[in-house]
């Protein structure tokens, strides 16, 4: 049986009529409203900032201002009444922050540096923000550091680092791919097929000499490798120079190889 009223109205009746229908009134203040249903109290029944607790779902439940509809306030059964306590604790369901845009007022930020954080830059678009400003978004396309930012490796002790940084100026974006092995001979160096493809190829040393002398070119007598001549080009070598076996040379249509 529920403890709920109909109304809190004190009707003028017989003593012991006023007398129960007091009793009715405290004991539904007393037990918070409390009622056995599947359903809340009905609207007659509510007032603006009234409490009320389904026995059924045993959630605790105030009326809101507009007298509208309830908001739930917690499970009684539970400590904290279900809430999540202001010292931490564990969170069964999806944790939604605000979705602001703004990377100086990061939506997920911390007490004492509150422009350092994470945001929603956009749909799908994940904004990391240092001193207010936008340093990184995550997004289906991968990891972009924001205004020329470096990708830094430190070292051991964390005192010194290499990075790479883009040039001041890209006038059309690029994406290089790397090879899917590293260089089967020693000294190769990652060279473009001006596409966007990286492979490794035998670095070119320029022209050596003795001192600050630039003359002497020099290049290897054997292929031991696969090699075909870049579309449009044309290639030298200085000779005599032998094709290991099993190794071809691909020389295109309207390109040349020549071996002096």
């Amino acid at each position: 049986m529920g403890l709920s009223v109909s109304d809190f109205t004190i009707d003028n009746a017989s003593g012991r009529a006023v007398r129960l229908d007091i009793q009715a009134c405290f004991k539904a203040l007393q037990g918070q409203n409390a009622e056995s249903a599947d359903s809340d109290m009905a609207s007659s029944q509510c007032v603006a900032g009234m409490t009320f607790l389904n026995t059924t779902s045993k959630v605790l439940k105030v009326r809101n201002s507009s007298n509208g509809a309830f908001t739930e306030i917690g499970h009684i059964d539970q400590a904290n009444l279900g809430l999540l306590s202001k010292a931490g604790g564990t969170m069964t369901g999806p944790l939604l922050i605000d979705d602001s845009s703004s990377a100086s007022t990061p939506a997920l930020s911390f007490d004492t540096d509150t422009d350092l954080g994470l945001f929603r830059k956009s749909a799908n678009v994940m904004g990391f923000s240092s001193s207010g400003t936008e340093q990184m978004l995550f997004d289906a396309n991968g990891l972009t550091l924001q205004a020329q930012n470096d990708l830094r490796f430190a070292d051991s002790d964390s005192s010194h680092f290499v990075g790479f940084q883009a040039p001041a100026t890209v006038s059309s974006s690029l994406t290089w791919t790397l090879p899917s092995a590293d260089a089967a001979v020693s000294g190769y160096a990652l060279v473009s097929d001006a596409s966007g493809t990286l492979s490794w190829a035998a670095a070119g040393a320029g022209a050596q000499g003795g001192g600050s002398d630039e003359i002497f070119w020099e290049n290897d007598q054997t292929v031991t490798q696969n090699y075909t001549i870049t579309n449009g080009k044309n290639a030298g070598s200085f000779g005599p120079i032998a094709i290991q076996s099993g190794v071809t040379v691909t020389v295109g249509s309207g390109e040349t190889w020549t071996v002096v």
